[in-house]
């Protein structure tokens, strides 16, 4: 069994692995899809018929024992996409069988790296199972057919779904750990980094035994509990004017449907603008209910400029811009309405304080400290959950495409002399990583474009003076 969520090229290098084992006729593969939209599996299905291929609704436990309904053997095996099971499996499994008081078992982690941080996680995990008998998914889990069916699988859990099937399935027979390998990929500690994955991985581990209910750490670790299904979520509009809501995104399927469910009542309309996504961003939104706009153009401002064309161009509506990777609360956009909706002000700001990667926060607060500077502003943010009306903002004439949108917007209010107020805004870890923020090269490239956007409005500010002066 072999749960995928757009996992293509590394299912096909697993499948490539398994070919010989699949021609046999003595090993059945089943591949559990949660995500059905994912047209990149159909040559994979094409060239390998051999393979059964079902689909299922997101979240390893329900793929894998979809899986396992659809599975014959006398034996499952849980197998990750990115693993690779030693040449010995097969034989391994048929000694297993040979054991009637063995119930299950898996087998002994190695890591695709040379790296010597790699070693000393093969050494942790091998006396975790040694001392305690608890390995983990991705040590290829195996378990008498019969066994599964009375335990009823895993648990519909968003993590340690794996933790828990092997207690369970310990506590009815032998589970036998046979020094036999599997190889996984070292993408996720080379990705999070090898001691804040292994330090975060522990952690987990530790607060579950302490009682920490599984939803609540796969919020913390994901960022969110990861949703079952997207529905489509109802809107109630505004009786205080009418509101559109504009959401840049990009490559941003797991937060999208999170996002668009906690946006609260009062919003007219809510356009996602898809600025190039190459996963289910667009569906997702679609599925979830608000108006998708395409923009393959790469650029926040040009998806921005894209989502303005579509919303109603009413003088009183009130644009609210909102990121789609759930780093901010939507329910906070009260806070933004409210002094707009009564008058006070043209231009609302989000404040988001201190709570961004240390990178984010130095590059952003250089940029503030100059606008200030130059422009005599007192401006503490820049950040991009803003609401203004559409009267002010069309007079504003708009035109950056890129990260300076955001400061374009400040400085010309600044010079047009709108009423702006920031409000504090909360924050949380984003779903992914950021393509600003995640990386200090991808905060610099960003700082060094923001830069630029000060001083060509600085260098042009008096054209834009005579501008207006002259109209």
């Amino acid at each position: 069994m072999i749960p995928v969520y757009r996992d293509t090229p590394e299912l096909s290098g697993l499948l490539a692995s398994l070919r010989s084992d699949i021609s046999s006729g003595h090993v059945e593969v089943v591949v559990a899809n949660g995500d059905s939209t994912d047209g990149s599996l159909a040559a994979l299905q094409v060239a390998l018929p051999a393979v059964r291929w079902v689909d299922s609704e997101p979240g390893r436990g329900r793929q894998m024992n979809a899986g396992a309904g659809a599975a014959s053997g006398r034996w499952l095996l849980f197998l990750h996409a990115d693993a690779r099971l030693d040449a010995r499996w097969t034989t391994t499994l048929e000694d297993a069988d040979a054991q009637p008081a063995v119930v299950g078992g898996a087998f002994q982690l190695t890591i695709a790296s040379s790296r010597r941080a790699a070693r000393l996680i093969e050494a942790g995990v091998a006396a975790r199972v040694r001392w305690f008998g608890l390995p983990y998914g991705d040590q290829a889990i195996f378990v008498r057919h019969d066994v599964f069916e009375t335990l009823g699988g895993y648990e519909d859990w968003s993590l340690m779904e794996d933790v828990d099937f092997v207690r369970r399935l310990g506590s009815i027979g032998q589970l036998w750990f046979p020094s036999v390998s599997v190889q996984v990929s070292a993408r996720r500690w080379e990705r999070d980094g090898w001691v804040q994955r292994t330090v975060s991985n522990v952690g987990l581990a530790v607060l579950y035994f302490l009682g920490v209910a599984p939803r609540r750490l796969a919020r913390w670790y994901y960022g969110t509990a990861p949703t079952t299904e997207v529905r489509a979520v109802p809107r109630v509009p505004s009786d205080a004017g009418p509101v559109s809501v504009i959401m840049p995104a990009l490559n941003e399927e797991a937060a999208i449907a999170d996002v668009l469910s906690e946006i609260p009542d009062g919003i007219d309309d809510v356009i996602v603008v898809d600025n190039g996504s190459t996963d289910a961003t667009a569906e997702r939104a679609r599925r979830a209910g608000a108006t998708v706009v395409a923009e393959p153009r790469a650029g926040y401002g040009r998806a921005c400029l894209a989502g303005l064309r579509t919303a109603s161009s009413a003088d009183e509506t009130i644009i609210v811009f909102l990121d789609a990777d759930r780093s901010d609360y939507p329910e906070d956009m009260s806070a933004l309405l409210e002094p707009i909706r009564n008058g006070t002000v043209d231009f609302v700001v989000g404040d988001r304080g201190g709570a961004r990667p240390w990178h984010a926060r130095v590059g952003t607060d250089v940029c503030v400290w100059l606008v200030n500077r130059l422009w005599g502003t007192r401006y503490r943010d820049l950040g991009p959950f803003r609401a203004i009306r559409r009267r002010a903002l069309d007079a504003l004439a708009m035109q950056d495409q890129t990260w300076g949108w955001t400061i374009e917007m400040q400085v010309k209010a600044a010079e047009a002399g709108l009423a702006v107020r920031e409000v504090p805004v909360r924050q949380r870890a984003r779903i992914g990583q950021s393509k600003i923020s995640g990386t200090v090269s991808g905060t610099v490239r960003a700082g060094t474009r923001m830069l630029y956007t000060i001083w060509s409005l600085w260098r042009t500010r008096r054209t834009r003076a005579t501008s207006t002066t002259g109209s």
